[in-house]
């Protein structure tokens, strides 16, 4: 296992840790400085060592984690001294590779990764461009790994990154709804997250059906999904989710011209 070094202990490092250590990942851990209580708190409880700077970050990995802002992120890296042989891994959403290049030295191998917060219980779909080896095996200690060989691929897959976090309002209102003096709320959670589940479920295990195909075929005439699913087309109810993601889009585009 790589010695692999996070520059940025945000949220993002915290979960992917925290997931690869459950996970059964050993390799050595190391950590900017900079927040110091996350630093101290996964140095303690999972396994990691608090470098002094972030160069003693890059001197002492194989594996260099980019987990910063992605306004910090170019400014970060350029004033930084890397070794030819070492690999990039960025988890900067909006920073292409060809950006990124452009203030490393030559040499540098460069991955993008975008795992999600559910890496903490082991769930995380995470998108990886171009595919390797350590960076598909390590993320696969907290979920698993989607390697993806176009960057465009990556770009678009990263806007799910962004509804995955909108499926938790999602989850809050149908609790709200259902819950009541009929169905306490904590049993209406756990129907809620297990009837989303089992509907992922049974899209992957039926990938090659369209799941509106699998809902029509669910909701049909006289059945009270279809009473209420007809209900939410009548209201363009899925409508705005479409043209948020296409929002998402635009900006990360955006972002790519600047």
């Amino acid at each position: 296992m790589k010695t692999i070094g996070f520059i940025g202990v945000g949220e993002l490092a915290l979960y992917t840790i925290r997931g690869v250590r459950r996970g059964g990942y050993r390799g050595p851990v190391l950590l900017s400085p900079r927040n110091r209580d996350k630093a101290a708190m996964l140095a303690e409880q999972y396994d990691c060592a608090v470098q002094v700077d972030n160069q003693s970050v890059v001197d002492n990995s194989e594996c260099v984690v980019i987990a910063t802002r992605p306004a910090d992120c170019m400014a970060t890296l350029a004033a930084l001294n890397f070794k030819p042989g070492q690999l990039l891994l960025s988890v900067v959403a909006g920073v292409e590779i060809e950006q990124l290049l452009s203030v490393l030295p030559d040499g540098i191998e460069v991955i993008r990764a975008m795992p999600v917060s559910s890496a903490e219980a082991g769930a995380s779909p995470t998108l990886i461009y171009p595919d390797n080896e350590f960076v598909r095996a390590f993320f696969e200690h907290c979920g698993n790994s989607i390697p993806v060989d176009n960057e465009a691929y990556f770009t678009q897959g990263s806007v799910l990154a962004c509804v995955y976090c909108w499926f938790f309002t999602l989850f809050d209102n149908l609790i709200e709804a259902t819950s009541g003096p009929d169905l306490p709320a904590p049993l209406s959670a756990e129907l809620v997250m297990g009837m989303a589940r089992g509907a992922a479920e049974l899209a992957l295990a039926k990938s090659e059906t369209p799941p509106a195909e699998i809902a029509a075929g669910i909701a049909t005439e006289g059945t009270f999904s279809k009473l209420g699913l007809d209900l939410l087309h009548q209201n363009r109810a899925f409508e705005p989710w479409r043209e948020a993601c296409e929002l998402l889009q635009k900006q990360l585009t955006a972002s790519k011209q600047e």
